[in-house]
């Protein structure tokens, strides 16, 4: 074979792979194409295909690509993506590699931008907030007590030049409380934690700050109502973490409820009790435990308050530099159930926000594909970070459908009316419209 001809065929060959490259690119760029539907259709773990539910306010809000994104220089930027306990730790973890392995960017290399669940004990804002443009940052279950002028000054790090992307990852609180108890009372145990807790304790900060102390001023005094809960009809009332708590301790090492449970730990609970029972006592701690869990209620408060520093300090200079807060914070909520049902679509929407022109559209359908692809394998592989599709099993081998799990909770008499108010104040964040009173 003559240098020639072996020129000729590589030639043809990097043509071939051109050819189906871009035949490629056609396919997944197109997502309104009836063929390229049925593909993607084809693709989806059956998990997600029968774990489709029947709440509508769960379901993908459409996003079309705006004509004009915005000129970004990610370089002039702090992004920190916020999420909770079950609304994607892993997913976060994706959307940090994304910005750094597309731009110049850099992560601080650490599980959080600060003490996760913690603040100071005289402003209630994070503690130790150190963040620097060109960099991109993770952090769970921040704690934001402080007053939102306050806040607004800490998100910049206090320095009159910065700006801040906060991606927001959130979750209907249904689901989330359903994915908590069915991830803990699995077995084997996944995060050991579990057998130590105690559900029922409160915990004090410092040693003197209880979680609903900290929490209620932000539900009672809130500014602007978020899909009709506001001051006057609250989240939360102080009389409900006492009536949370006490049926915490007719639940938690009750021999009067489950006789020998007095010896249980947490985990034990979880996986004995009844599953009504259990997702009812996981779901109390996730309300109202503060340094150990909370996140339900945590975020909510945040939710509220990244709002009304969007509302409220729009037009106002944070810190002495002429330029209003609305140009410097720029706050995307996205929900956790939204990826699970899009993943590409949502990957979209967030490099969107993120990077608008700082990177082509095909770059962005590339990474989206190649999110929407690994997260189909983790799905079918069974990882275990991964509740959505999995029913509950009792340790005798009994299957509990979710949607009794959640009929429970939605039916509880205190815990279905604090969870459906954060569920109107989570869908408001999302922009659903606002639910009709039945």
């Amino acid at each position: 074979m003559t240098m020639s001809t072996k020129k000729q065929l590589l030639s043809l060959a990097l043509g071939c792979v051109l050819l189906l490259y871009i035949i490629n690119l056609n396919k997944i760029s197109h997502v309104g194409d009836p063929q390229q539907q049925a593909y993607i259709e084809a693709s989806i773990p059956p998990q997600l295909l029968q774990a489709s539910s029947n709440n509508p306010r769960r379901e993908v809000l459409p996003y079309t690509t705006p004509d004009q994104l915005d000129d970004i220089d990610p370089k002039e930027w702090i992004y920190l993506i916020i999420h909770y306990h079950k609304t994607g730790h892993d997913l976060s973890r994706s959307l940090r590699d994304f910005i750094t392995n597309s731009t110049e960017l850099k992560s601080n290399g650490e599980e959080n931008a600060f003490a996760r669940r913690h603040h100071d004990q005289y402003t209630k804002c994070p503690k130790d907030v150190d963040m620097r443009r060109s960099m991109i940052y993770v952090q769970v279950s921040p704690n934001f007590f402080c007053d939102i002028k306050t806040l607004a000054i800490e998100l910049l790090s206090h320095k009159k030049k910065t700006k801040i992307k906060i991606i927001h990852l959130v979750r209907n609180p249904f689901s989330m409380a359903i994915s908590n108890f069915n991830y803990h009372s699995a077995y084997p145990v996944i995060e050991p934690w579990v057998m130590t807790a105690r559900p029922c304790d409160q915990e004090k900060f410092f040693g003197v700050q209880s979680y609903p102390e900290l929490l209620l001023p932000t539900f009672l005094q809130q500014h602007s109502e978020m899909g009709g809960v506001g001051a006057n009809n609250p989240i939360m009332y102080p009389d409900d973490f006492k009536a949370l708590s006490d049926r915490c301790h007719a639940l938690f090492q009750n021999s009067f409820n489950r006789p020998g449970s007095e010896k249980w730990n947490y985990y034990n609970h979880l996986r004995h009790l009844d599953p009504t029972q259990g997702v009812e006592l996981a779901t109390i701690q996730m309300c109202s435990s503060g340094a150990n869990g909370g996140d339900l209620l945590r975020m909510a408060n945040n939710i509220i308050k990244l709002k009304e520093i969007e509302q409220l300090l729009a037009q106002e200079d944070c810190t002495g530099t002429g330029v209003p807060c609305r140009e410097r914070i720029h706050t995307l909520t996205l929900s956790l159930d939204w990826f699970i049902q899009d993943p590409y679509g949502m990957t979209i929407r967030f490099l969107d926000f993120a990077l608008g022109n700082a990177i082509t559209k095909g770059e962005k359908i590339r990474i989206a594909q190649r999110y929407r692809q690994s997260y189909y394998r983790k799905v079918s592989g069974g990882d275990s970070h991964i509740t959505k599709g999995k029913n509950v099993e009792t340790p005798k081998g009994n299957i509990v459908n979710p949607m009794l799990l959640e009929s429970t909770l939605r039916q509880h008499e205190v815990l279905g009316r604090i969870l459906g108010n954060v569920e109107r104040v989570v869908d408001d964040a999302l922009g659903y419209p606002m639910m009709d009173e039945d």
